[in-house]
């Protein structure tokens, strides 16, 4: 396969985006190769920033790149991280490279007819196409009537802490009650509590069978105090989403720092990367990704390299639609497990008036 063509682009999104996603949300990479057509897409965070640096340099370093095998892959992500040192290790120079390696993926996948799972799983008895899932935000009855009973509820500090313990119980309370069929509940706290504060409400939590508290701080705190450890908690620790280079997994390790590892497949450098992340973890730890319920990250829970539970952000429908893609990837959403079709590629196209 010859890479002959790259397009990117920045969709209009509709959805209500807040903070520094407005101007920095998700691309859609489109590669054409040399066979008429197969093309490749991927996506990747850093909006317009994003697009510059691909079209600027690092699309042209892969242009007429040829891709013979998986591993000829993982070398144009090795040469393209490489190339962009001087501006990035991580950040948006990482999410568009992950655009990209995701595009390279997803036309390798339908250019020699091998589904992703099978790229990365020779073995298909340890394939996964039942997944577990768990939605991601506070609307809990809305995604009750999609039969989801894993809930992540977001969270965040507002400096009192007794205030705060008693709103978390009370949300925590309230959601068991009023969705009698939960199963897990996880905490999201987005980076708004320090390590004490983490401490204390972890131990006050402890009898609320809380599945883990995820990004407690910043990812910088935890992998530089030397006083840190996950084993300060009473709960388990998640986090990784925020870490935008695959070496950093590797001070992670060596720092114990969490229970639970959740890299972004679309920030930390695509599927290429999650492949060191997953050989860096050596089965020590859960990796449970990112928003791994979208197209991009089903692919590593069906090959059965990383732990089989898929995040589904604030999701509005059981078949996971999109509003820049037409997602053929999930069948259907039934008893809180989703369940993936056949697919080639990621299963999704960008929908047509993107790219003509």
């Amino acid at each position: 396969m010859k890479i002959t063509n790259i397009e990117v682009k920045y969709p209009t999104y509709k959805d209500d985006l807040k903070g520094w996603r407005p101007k920095l949300w998700q691309i859609i990479t489109k590669i054409s190769t040399d066979k008429k057509n197969i093309f490749g897409f991927g996506t990747g965070g850093g909006g317009n920033t994003s697009i510059e640096l691909i079209n600027g340099h690092l699309g042209n370093l892969i242009i007429n790149e040829e891709i013979n095998n998986k591993q000829d892959i993982i070398k144009v992500f090795e040469k393209l991280y490489e190339h962009s040192i001087p501006y990035g290790r991580g950040g948006i120079a990482t999410m568009a490279i992950s655009s990209l390696d995701l595009a390279i993926w997803d036309a390798f996948s339908k250019y020699y007819e091998i589904p992703i799972k099978n790229l990365l799983e020779k073995n298909s008895h340890k394939h996964h196409n039942i997944i577990e899932t768990y939605a991601t935000g506070n609307n809990v009855k809305k995604y009750s009537n999609l039969s989801i009973k894993n809930f992540k509820l977001s969270v965040r500090s507002s400096k009192d802490f007794e205030k705060d313990f008693e709103n978390l119980s009370n949300l925590i309370s309230n959601t068991r009650e009023s969705i009698i069929n939960t199963k897990k509940i996880m905490l999201d706290c987005y980076m708004t509590w320090d390590l004490d504060y983490a401490k204390n409400m972890s131990s006050r939590l402890k009898d609320f069978n809380i599945e883990w508290i995820e990004d407690i701080c910043t990812p910088d705190i935890i992998l530089d105090n030397k006083f840190y450890n996950k084993n300060l908690f009473q709960i388990q620790i998640a986090g990784g989403e925020h870490e935008f280079n695959h070496n950093n997994f590797k001070l992670m390790k060596n720092h114990n720092s969490y229970d639970i590892w959740q890299p972004d497949v679309t920030w930390c450098g695509g599927i290429s990367a999650l492949i060191k992340i997953i050989s860096i973890n050596s089965k020590k730890y859960k990796i449970i990704l990112h928003r791994g319920g979208e197209p991009w990250g089903l692919p590593l829970i069906e090959s059965g390299l990383v732990y089989n539970m898929a995040e589904l952000h604030n999701p509005k429908t059981n078949n996971l639609e999109l509003e820049q893609w037409n997602n053929k990837s999930i069948n259907a959403i039934n008893n809180g497990f989703l369940k993936t079709n056949n697919y080639l590629g990621f299963g999704s196209v960008p929908k047509k008036e993107i790219f003509e």
